[in-house]
């Protein structure tokens, strides 16, 4: 793998851990949510701890694949409904990370209907 997608993995995982705590706290679900992204990217579990254990010196780097952008977007918002509440701050975070990867805004609150009606 490339340096270049080794940072954008592990600024996917940074960026789903940062949304996590939007509402103070990592619950068990989102820990789950955060770890199938982490074994899907190709991460070990000591690389997902390392992570975690080093937040801050993860450097972020946005996919330049469209396709790529889109699935971590949709991990983004997945993780935000995965505890049946969408708190104003994750919200915020899902629209701004989504601007960033060159959506419109709205984009998130699509995907959060798609997600419902996936579970109705």
């Amino acid at each position: 793998m490339s340096l270049e997608h080794d940072k954008e993995r592990l600024g996917q995982i940074k960026n789903l851990i940062m949304l996590a705590m939007a509402d103070g706290r990592i619950d068990e679900d989102e820990l789950a949510v955060i770890a199938m992204v982490a074994v899907r990217e190709g991460m070990t579990a000591d690389e997902l701890d390392s992570v975690i254990d080093n937040i801050e010196k993860v450097e972020v780097e946005l996919p330049r694949d469209i396709d790529t952008r889109k699935r971590y977007l949709q991990d983004m918002v997945e993780l935000m409904v995965i505890d049946g509440e969408i708190h104003e701050d994750e919200l915020n975070i899902c629209q701004v990370y989504a601007i960033a990867l060159g959506f419109n805004p709205d984009t998130v609150e699509q995907m959060i209907l798609d997600i419902i009606k996936q579970l109705d």
